[in-house]
């Protein structure tokens, strides 16, 4: 069966029963075509529109995982008190198991609010919705600090463990004779090999969104309307969602734009205490974790091809560049 088949049935099955679990008519169902895997449906019902997102199981494999079924679950769920605590963010809506709905053939989608906004393009953010956007990150990162934490954090600072993974990559790139990543993985090894450690000592753990940029944000006029996608939200530590959405808006042409990013702070901090070093650890954890993921051989190859993974290894590119006087730059927010 093709994809186009098999989602136009899917959206029949969902359709069918989230008329009988939501008590509303379904007048149609259009396809969102974004997003890798997952099919995504605008629903158009007689009481405004819904936004399904059924997972594909191909890259979730709900059916084989259960650990990993009631993770989403309980994300949902939070996302559904971040949303009734005024954070902007959609609503979930419950079916007869929860806020995971289970379509007979064994597939899982989420129904949400319908929200309005626009992305606006990487860096180009204003000083205004940058403002919102702090705001926005403050208030959900203010309601989740309640929220019990895991047993350990999904991930911590670990030297040993980074410059394990970088041998890795750095290996795959020389068998490739990637001179570009080999150059990017040379930045990249005396970065954090000249990171003091020791700021991550006072970081508490904490559950945060983890996916923070321009595609999961929508906005209108001068307003965040929503964040949206909150499929990776975990436990570990929200300095990380600070220095992705700084980084998402305010980075361009090579430069942070620091009236942009002292915005966000400023609405940042309505809602959370902000010490010395945070920001400085901030870039730093964001720095341990992506600069894994996207310099790497395999990555650029896809780059040529996906603008995202080509704006993201530019933000660690620009770290790695910025290293010696980021703590200069980070004093000014």
């Amino acid at each position: 069966m093709s994809d186009t088949a098999a989602q136009t049935g899917w959206a029949e099955q969902i359709a069918a029963q989230a008329s009988e679990q939501l008590g509303r008519k379904i007048d149609d169902m259009f396809p969102i075509d974004k997003g890798w895997l997952n099919a995504k449906w605008k629903m158009e019902t007689q009481e405004g529109p819904l936004f399904v997102k059924l997972y594909h199981p191909d890259r979730y494999k709900l059916h084989l995982h259960a650990d990993r079924l009631s993770a989403m679950e309980r994300t949902l769920r939070l996302q559904h008190g971040l949303h009734t605590s005024g954070v902007p963010c959609p609503a979930v809506y419950t079916g007869q198991a929860g806020y995971m709905h289970r379509l007979p053939s064994g597939l899982h989608y989420a129904v949400l609010d319908w929200s309005e906004g626009d992305n606006v393009p990487a860096g180009h953010f204003s000083e205004a919705q940058m403002h919102s956007l702090g705001d926005a990150t403050g208030r959900m990162h203010a309601w989740l600090r309640q929220v019990p934490p895991l047993a350990k954090p999904a991930w911590q600072p670990d030297r040993a463990a980074y410059l394990a993974a970088w041998e890795l990559n750095r290996e795959k790139a020389k068998e490739a004779n990637d001179t570009v990543v080999l150059g990017w993985q040379s930045k990249s090894q005396r970065v954090v090999e000249s990171m003091d450690f020791g700021m991550f000592e006072g970081a508490v753990p904490g559950w945060l969104h983890w996916d923070l940029w321009v595609d999961n944000i929508l906005v209108h006029g001068r307003e965040v309307s929503a964040i949206v996608d909150f499929d990776r939200m975990t436990m570990a530590y929200q300095d990380i969602d600070v220095a992705r959405a700084l980084l998402s808006g305010a980075l361009c042409n090579g430069e942070l734009d620091i009236a942009k990013a002292r915005s966000f702070m400023d609405g940042y901090r309505e809602y959370n205490t902000v010490t010395d070093n945070m920001l400085l650890r901030a870039f730093s954890m964001l720095f341990l974790i992506e600069s894994i993921w996207w310099q790497r051989t395999e990555i650029r190859k896809q780059s040529e091809l996906r603008g995202l993974l080509t704006r993201f290894i530019e933000e660690m590119n620009w770290i790695g560049d910025n290293w010696d006087r980021l703590p200069e730059q980070l004093r000014e927010l």
